[in-house]
């Protein structure tokens, strides 16, 4: 199976230098040009999913809309963003003089989770293991699926297809696509009691942030 991971297009907040979170930002003029960039990407390559899914954030959502205008879309809540408590609506300026600590505790481990009221990083992880384990083991080996998402929430679904305990930090552009080949059979074999594993999964990578659809006037 194909599983395309896509990161929302600009928002009016990323246009800003705003952290969102899970508020509730439409995208900027820039951000649905990139969409329609995106729908064109995926027309040229000939990817028709079979199920589309988004989160039901604005920025997520229309952006799949625009991209395939056409297609039934799945809105998901485990695929919003991840919740970073006070710091949501603000910039780090804004942060350094409203809650300079929790600012000062981010700076140095760039860690969301230092803001007040955050979403804890076992939760964040609990929901992206929640909906990898949806997408492999409820489709079908033929089925194609496209999954729109935000940054933040990611870093965590791509660690869990990576099977990675580390969360790795990743510059991801919008409407950046990660693009996994999934093959179901091997996908859990080192986990599945009473097999040995003899080699490697027939899974891969195919696109890792990938945005290469937008021209430098589009990012």
């Amino acid at each position: 199976m194909r599983i395309k991971l896509i990161r929302h297009a600009q928002s009016l907040a990323n246009a800003d230098g705003k952290w969102q979170g899970q508020l509730d930002y439409d995208l900027s003029s820039l951000g649905e040009k990139q969409s329609f960039l995106l729908s064109k990407r995926f027309k040229t390559e000939k990817f028709k999913p079979t199920h589309i899914y988004s989160s039901p954030l604005k920025r997520a959502l229309k952006t799949a809309e625009i991209t395939f205008s056409k297609q039934k879309i799945v809105q998901m809540d485990d695929l919003k963003e991840n919740g970073i408590g006070v710091f949501e609506g603000k910039n780090l300026t804004d942060i350094k003089k409203l809650y300079p600590r929790a600012a000062k505790e981010f700076e140095i481990n760039q860690n969301f989770s230092s803001a007040p009221n955050a979403e804890s990083r076992s939760n964040i992880r609990k929901r992206a293991e929640r909906v990898v384990d949806f997408l492999i083991k409820k489709h079908q080996q033929e089925d194609q699926v496209a999954v729109f998402t935000h940054s933040g929430f990611l870093v965590f679904l791509v660690n869990v297809f990576l099977k990675s305990e580390q969360i790795w930090r990743l510059n991801i552009p919008n409407t950046g696509i990660f693009d996994f080949q999934i093959d179901q059979e091997t996908w859990d074999i080192e986990r599945s009691k009473g097999i040995k594993k003899e080699g490697p999964t027939r899974c891969r990578v195919v696109n890792f942030a990938n945005a290469s659809h937008l021209g430098e006037e589009y990012h």
